[in-house]
């Protein structure tokens, strides 16, 4: 089987991947792509290793009670060439699927019949089913696109010294444990049965091609391949860092860790590790109010009545006060000014005259302020001095 790279098509996809704590994980490769009501998926298929006729299996899981469908069209630039798919015309492929709410898998109708070193391309639109106008709040999560081929067309399965084979194939379900993500162990009697439908195809065995720092050492499973991956490190061949994680190297990659309540999601940039922020908040986690804010998650302006720009991002005290203010809010005048530096007051903070003004060597007053009546300047003086 392959399983398919996906590419949106619209801006109404997106990558997901759902809290598997504790339950069964059952997306394969890098998660689900959220697709909205009448978006659509575009599967590229380039890594076709046999000519002959493929069964399409589309994997998916609703987010409500209610059917989908989907509108399926084949397409290629190149047209085939080999003697099995020659006289096929990709874009001619184009029909409507149902996909039950009830199930988790749909075999399309239609096989299709792809050969090596051609790109196709497997366009999918997705809408709710029995209904005409499309929904901007109902979404479907999509698998993945799987390849199943069509055995009997091997070389080693046709013909009446195969009917054996087949007979063993049909018995143990040894191709249906391949429609459900992830897949079942094989019985003992289908793992030998696979691996020739394996050689055939590959024309042989295949290398491990384990990736140096990905993987723990070179070899692989005999049954699929799968090397043995680092710490968050995913693939067949470890080569890339697991949904939620970031910074493919030597150790295996790094957790994202992105804030739950600062992030759009728990994915990451797959180099830097920067999580998607919400609104307001920023840092590689999504985990501080952005400046001139405080109190994450619930981020707030500072109070600083124009006299600051920044405050301590967990109380609010307000930080580095100018114009000769002081408080949480840089709301009073520093000691030795007077007036209300309050925004809005159209007032400022001005040196207190008791006599001359502070840092002079004539200044004796601590502090001072007007009185409310007569609006006089009363010091408070320093010791050893008084006022008149």
């Amino acid at each position: 089987r392959a399983k398919l790279c996906r590419c949106p098509t619209q801006p109404d996809v997106e990558e997901v991947v759902r809290d598997s704590a504790g339950r069964m994980v059952t997306w394969t490769g890098l998660g689900f792509a959220r697709v909205r009501d009448g978006a659509g998926l575009t599967f590229r298929v380039d890594n076709v290793p046999y000519p002959m006729d493929y069964e399409l299996l589309l994997r998916y899981e609703p987010e409500s009670a209610e059917d989908w469908e989907a509108v399926v069209s084949v397409s290629s630039r190149v047209l085939p060439t080999s003697s099995r798919c020659g006289n096929l015309l990709p874009s001619e492929q184009m029909y409507r699927e149902i996909l039950p709410h009830s199930q988790r898998y749909v075999l399309l109708s239609r096989p299709f019949c792809f050969e090596p070193s051609t790109p196709y391309e497997v366009t999918i639109r997705l809408q709710r089913a029995g209904v005409t106008h499309r929904h901007p709040g109902a979404f479907i999560l999509i698998d993945s696109l799987v390849l199943l081929p069509r055995v009997s067309e091997l070389p080693g399965f046709h013909g009446a010294e195969a009917a054996a084979r087949q007979e063993e194939l049909e018995r143990y379900q040894c191709l249906e444990v391949f429609r459900m993500a992830p897949p079942h162990p094989l019985a003992q009697a289908c793992a030998r049965l696979v691996c020739s439908v394996s050689a055939l195809m590959h024309g042989g065995a295949l290398p491990c091609q384990c990736d140096p720092q990905g993987s723990r050492s070179s070899e692989c499973q005999v049954q699929g391949g799968q090397c043995e991956c680092k710490p968050h490190v995913i693939g067949r061949r470890c080569d890339q860092c697991a949904p939620g994680s970031y910074g493919f190297g030597p150790l295996g990659c790094s957790p994202c860790t992105c804030s739950p309540e600062g992030s759009v999601s728990q994915l990451c940039d797959k180099v830097s590790g920067q999580c998607r922020c919400q609104p307001g908040t920023v840092g590689r986690q999504c985990d501080q109010c952005q400046p001139g804010h405080w109190g994450f998650p619930a981020c707030r302006p500072c109070q600083c009545n124009g006299h600051a720009e920044e405050c301590d991002p967990r109380t609010g005290t307000c930080l580095r006060c100018r114009d000769h203010t002081s408080g949480r809010h840089c709301e009073r005048c520093q000691d030795g000014y007077y007036g209300n530096p309050v925004l809005g007051s159209g007032q400022q903070c001005r040196p207190c005259p008791c006599p001359g003004y502070p840092g002079t060597r004539h200044y004796h007053g601590s502090t001072c302020h007007a009185d409310d009546e007569t609006h006089h300047i009363i010091c408070i003086c320093a010791p050893g001095y008084a006022g008149e």
